[in-house]
C-alpha cells in the first residue's frame, strides 16, 4: 500500500503533536502500524462507536492518556473484577486504541487521537 493511499495513518503523518505524546516505544509503535495498515475506518466505524458509547471505556482510555499503566494500577483506580476489567480492556485493544505492553497498558496514536480529538477533557 502506498502512503499517500494510507488513509488511516495520513490521519498521523505530520501530527508530531499525537505522536511525540505517544509513549510507545519504536518496536511497540512498528507492531501498532503492521496491524494497523489494512484498518478501514470507513467500515469499522459503527463498531468504534458501539464500543466507545461505553462510559468506562472512555474513561480508562483518559486514565491512561499518555502513560504505561499496569493492571493492577487500573484495577485499583475502577474497581473493577478482574473479568470486566479484561473485558473492557480488550475491547480498546481490538479498536487498536490500546497495547498490552512489557511496561503495561499504552495508548496507540489512534486512542490517543481519539481522546484528544473527540472526547472533550
Amino acid at each position: 500500500m502506498k502512503e499517500d493511499e494510507d488513509i488511516y495513518h495520513s490521519t498521523f503523518i505530520g501530527s508530531r503533536d499525537i505522536l511525540d505524546k505517544c509513549c510507545l516505544k519504536e518496536e511497540e509503535m512498528n507492531e501498532y502500524l503492521k496491524k494497523t495498515e489494512q484498518v478501514d475506518p470507513k467500515e469499522e466505524h459503527d463498531h468504534l462507536y458501539s464500543v466507545m458509547t461505553n462510559e468506562t471505556r472512555r474513561e480508562l482510555l483518559k486514565f491512561i492518556d499518555t502513560n504505561a499503566r499496569s493492571f493492577v494500577e487500573i484495577k485499583d483506580k475502577f474497581q473493577l473484577e478482574d473479568e470486566h476489567l479484561h473485558y473492557h480492556l480488550s475491547m480498546l485493544e481490538q479498536l487498536f486504541f490500546l497495547m498490552n505492553t512489557e511496561s503495561g497498558w499504552k495508548a496507540t496514536p489512534r486512542g490517543l487521537g481519539f481522546l484528544y480529538y473527540t472526547i472533550l477533557k
